[in-house]
């Protein structure tokens, strides 16, 4: 038979449990961070370093994640290797940031094809990143990644055109490339800003949502073609052309015409020549 323990020893035991399941509990505080909750500070996810916008190649495959393995693949001309690596050396993700560099592998990924690469050179030459500042050679850049179905190209050309930034300002294809943008789910009020601002303008509205369904057919036509390349210069790009846009047809108001009442004039009084006379003073 267990002799009973004193109260001294019952009260010791009990604090060693206590003591134990504190170290425990402690220790599962401590871990819980190292298990995923550490990046959450203040209720938000802590900086990230931003990520590539397309993490898969043009076969569908995972695109290589290693510098060193984009720089084989992009140097043997692969050309979804070199938009990889030209947003790197634009981002200075993994390697010091080289505006210059990043041209050079967006060029070369736009010449197999990458219409995302024209977009991003389309960047570079409207802010004037690497390059000297082009609004017209950015514009082109736009409109040929726009018709690739780029949508932030899209919204882009559009901008431009309705504001008459760096190209002829143009109401009606501006906003067909807003209309076509706000379809491909971009996020903006381009469209909405220029409807308001074309409101007393209806047949301008309607001629723009009628070239946005002609714009989405001929894109529709190049799905699966490489876009154009190399650009034109910017020289040679041509104009575009004065728009002719009908004027809202106004009802021409006659004002009636006032019968006035014809007046008839009497004719003159006709009076008698005085007969001379003949009574002597």
């Amino acid at each position: 038979m267990t002799e009973p323990r004193s109260w001294f020893s019952r009260t010791a035991a009990s604090g060693h449990r206590l003591l134990s399941r504190f170290r425990r509990d402690r220790w599962i505080v401590i871990a819980v961070p190292l298990l995923g909750l550490s990046p959450l500070i203040g209720g938000q996810p802590r900086d990230e370093a931003p990520k590539l916008i397309s993490t898969t190649g043009g076969k569908g495959e995972t695109a290589p994640k290693t510098l060193k393995e984009l720089q084989k693949l992009a140097g043997a001309g692969d050309p979804d290797a070199c938009l990889q690596l030209g947003l790197r050396y634009e981002t200075g993700d993994g390697v010091a940031q080289d505006y210059l560099q990043a041209k050079a592998e967006y060029e070369q990924a736009a010449a197999g094809g990458v219409a995302l690469a024209i977009y991003r050179l389309g960047r570079f030459y409207q802010n004037g990143t690497g390059v000297a500042s082009d609004a017209a050679m950015a514009g082109e850049l736009y409109r040929l990644a726009a018709l690739a179905d780029v949508p932030l190209a899209q919204y882009n050309l559009g901008a431009m055109l309705v504001s008459g930034r760096g190209v002829k300002r143009d109401n009606v294809e501006g906003l067909a490339w807003l209309i076509l943008a706000s379809r491909n789910q971009i996020e903006a009020d381009g469209e909405q800003r220029t409807r308001a601002h074309l409101a007393g303008q209806p047949l301008m509205i309607a001629a723009a949502e009628k070239r946005a369904a002609g714009l989405r057919t001929e894109i529709d036509s190049r799905r699966g073609t490489k876009p154009a390349w190399p650009p034109p210069t910017a020289s040679s790009i041509p104009p575009v052309p004065d728009r002719v846009v009908p004027a809202p047809e106004k009802p021409r108001i006659e004002a009636p015409q006032i019968e006035r009442p014809k007046i008839e004039l009497a004719p003159p009084p006709v009076f008698a020549p005085e007969a001379p006379s003949t009574t002597k003073p």
